[in-house]
């Protein structure tokens, strides 16, 4: 099975999960800011000092999660907007519109696939040595028992 990715899904990723994270942690330091401000109130008080020590270490917890997604967050970002270049450009080259592209990798490498879904062509993309530049190449590919996988909206 040949998977490709629509322009509009590289650009359109869905990074859910971390802002799911964002606002859990959000919510779990403002909670821990209402019990701390009911313990300094009441320091005899020991369930609000548990309280903050659970929610602090929660939300130390989440920050360590969320500091280490943060990386390949970013790098995922960058690569899907180098991706978004190259079918850019390709589609300029070609003049067609770039949400009828679609690419086998979210990561620009070499011999990367790149599908025209209107006109039924295909393009192989390769790179010059130091990595500066690429160039196109249409091909032919035979799909006999291959199915095609688009990942995305047209």
């Amino acid at each position: 099975m040949m998977t490709f990715y629509t322009y509009s899904y590289l650009k359109n990723q869905n990074f859910t999960t971390s802002y799911i994270r964002l606002t859990i942690l959000t919510i779990l330091l403002i909670a821990a800011a209402v019990v701390f401000l009911k313990y300094f109130r009441d320091r005899t008080s020991v369930k609000y000092r548990d309280l903050l020590v659970i929610f602090l270490t929660a939300s130390l917890l989440l920050i360590s999660f969320q500091f280490q997604n943060f990386s390949i967050l970013q790098n995922t970002k960058h690569n899907s907007n180098n991706v978004l270049g190259i079918l850019s450009r390709i589609a300029k080259q070609n003049h067609v519109s770039p949400r009828d592209l679609q690419t086998n990798t979210a990561t620009a490498s070499d011999q990367m696939l790149v599908r025209d879904s209107q006109h039924h062509q295909y393009y192989r993309v390769l790179y010059n040595d130091d990595q500066s530049g690429f160039m196109t190449e249409k091909i032919n590919v035979q799909l006999t028992k291959t199915k095609l996988k688009v990942v995305g909206e047209y």
